[in-house]
């Protein structure tokens, strides 16, 4: 037994040595299993020092396509029935007006806003602009596996390390998206995205009502929704 837990101990210091090291060509071949064993389903993306004051609001929107896969592809002039944009963190804060210790329902599309924000922004123009385009009947995002031998050639350890963390981010968002849908009508084949901060007003401002707050977007063009067994719907119904 004390042989066992020795071997694991080892396995364990390893494995956090490789995840919190620098890139290399053998981190970025491990990454996907350390991902799983580190952060796992239920990553919750907690700081370990608490974070400065909020200099912007951040809010999570997004939309639906409701027909068919092959519908929705081909756009509205085929048919394909589309829902209005709908601001999800701004719904979310209805319910956290008022309540400091507002429980992490009513938080997650900020949660997962700030994530998926920090992620897009490590990557490069060129892959900055690839998300905004549609990625849907099965295609994988910006075109290639990112765990395939093709990929390995396409990209360089630190620009591969960099999209997958984006794309791990990028499905979270989906997924929450996906689910979103089902509890707001029953369901959808594909999802957009888009992110958006605004500048908070400055305290001298704070009665200027001609004053402009800044805003800037990213985009994450039309995915598949994600398949969720019945009872993760059922709780979203």
């Amino acid at each position: 037994m004390l042989l066992i837990a020795g071997l694991l101990a080892l396995a364990h210091i390893g494995a956090t040595l490789a995840f919190t090291g620098p890139s290399t060509p053998i981190k970025s071949s491990l990454q996907p299993g350390l991902n799983k064993y580190f952060l796992g389903p239920l990553d919750q993306g907690w700081s370990l020092f608490a974070p400065g004051p909020y200099s912007q609001d951040e809010y999570f929107t997004m939309r639906a396509c409701l027909s068919s896969a092959e519908v929705c592809a081909g756009g509205a002039k085929n048919g394909a029935e589309f829902t209005e944009w709908r601001d999800v963190t701004a719904e979310e804060m209805v319910s956290r007006a008022g309540n400091m210790f507002s429980n992490r329902e009513a938080k997650q599309s900020k949660a997962i806003h700030g994530r998926l924000w920090g992620a897009a922004s490590d990557l490069s123009s060129e892959a900055q602009k690839e998300i905004g385009k549609p990625f849907v009947l099965g295609k994988p995002v910006f075109g290639v596996d990112l765990d395939s031998a093709e990929a390995a050639e396409k990209y360089s350890a630190t620009e591969r390390s960099n999209l997958r963390a984006y794309k791990r981010m990028e499905d979270t968002a989906v997924g929450f998206a996906t689910l979103y849908a089902q509890e707001q009508w029953g369901g959808a084949s594909m999802v957009e995205i888009k992110l958006r901060r605004e500048s908070v007003t400055p305290f001298a401002q704070r009665h200027n009502d001609d004053y402009q707050r800044q805003v800037s977007e990213k985009y994450i063009g039309w995915r598949d929704t994600k398949e969720f067994d019945d009872q993760v719907l059922a709780v979203w119904k």
